[in-house]
């Protein structure tokens, strides 16, 4: 539905998943996939959009925030792994492009449906409630999944560092938000808007009510799904036609 209605092309990345990898592996999958686009490819990086639905969602934040972190040089990442990949990616682009030397590594904005973005303790009233009616993230889904991120992260102030609610949203590109005011990741959702808003980023959010997590896959069932993706679609038109270059544009 995406590729027909922005006629564009999709990239989907094959990444590793929990808990059989760590996090820091799946990461490193996201922006290599991502690297690959702009170096093998040759897509400008500009004319990219990125879509996550879920831990998806966070995937994409985490992305947008290791490409600004590095380029302000900050040294905040603690995977020097991903660091140097982006690095030689930034020195490799500005060599080979034709654009100037300053061009950004920076997609031209990302879609976030419904994000997972907090890997701490479960706190906050929509994760420990709704996930007693929740058709998706259920109390067994909670139950069984988050002692992983323990497992996988460490305590919990490493795991508050990982999460991307918690790190800098500065320099990041244009998000459009999808959340439903009914489901277990509201909170952070809100969280999320609102720190990335603090921080200057233009942030465009689609609300709706009494929906499930990830009620976007449920388009063939509810108006509401079909609804937030004609409203997702909508916006990254908006986003192609502001771009600068509007060949080979691609969504990832």
């Amino acid at each position: 539905k995406v590729a027909k209605e922005i006629n564009a092309d999709v990239f989907l990345p094959d990444y590793r998943l929990m808990p059989e990898t760590d996090y820091d592996d799946i990461l490193w999958d996201v922006v290599l996939a991502y690297i690959y686009l702009v170096q093998i490819r040759g897509i400008e990086p500009s004319n990219i959009l990125l879509l996550g639905i879920s831990s998806g969602g966070g995937l994409v934040t985490r992305l947008l925030q290791s490409l600004a972190e590095v380029q302000r040089n900050q040294g905040e990442m603690h995977d020097v792994s991903i660091q140097r990949l982006i690095e030689q990616a930034m020195k490799r682009f500005n060599t080979t492009s034709s654009s100037p030397p300053s061009s950004s590594l920076m997609p031209g904005g990302g879609v976030l449906v419904c994000p997972f973005v907090d890997y701490t303790d479960p706190k906050g009233r929509t994760l420990q409630e709704y996930n007693k009616h929740d058709l998706i993230v259920n109390q067994s889904v909670t139950e069984v999944g988050f002692p992983y991120f323990e497992s996988k992260l460490g305590n919990d102030e490493n795991r508050r560092r990982t999460s991307p609610v918690y790190r800098s949203f500065e320099d990041l590109p244009p998000l459009c938000v999808v959340v439903s005011e009914h489901e277990v990741v509201f909170d952070q959702t809100v969280d999320l808007v609102n720190k990335a808003r603090s921080q200057n980023v233009p942030v465009t959010v689609g609300m709706w009510k009494y929906m499930c997590h990830v009620f976007c896959f449920l388009s063939s069932f509810v108006p509401e799904g079909e609804q937030s993706m004609d409203f997702v679609c909508d916006w990254m038109k908006k986003q192609y036609n502001n771009s600068d270059n509007n060949k080979n544009f691609e969504s990832n």
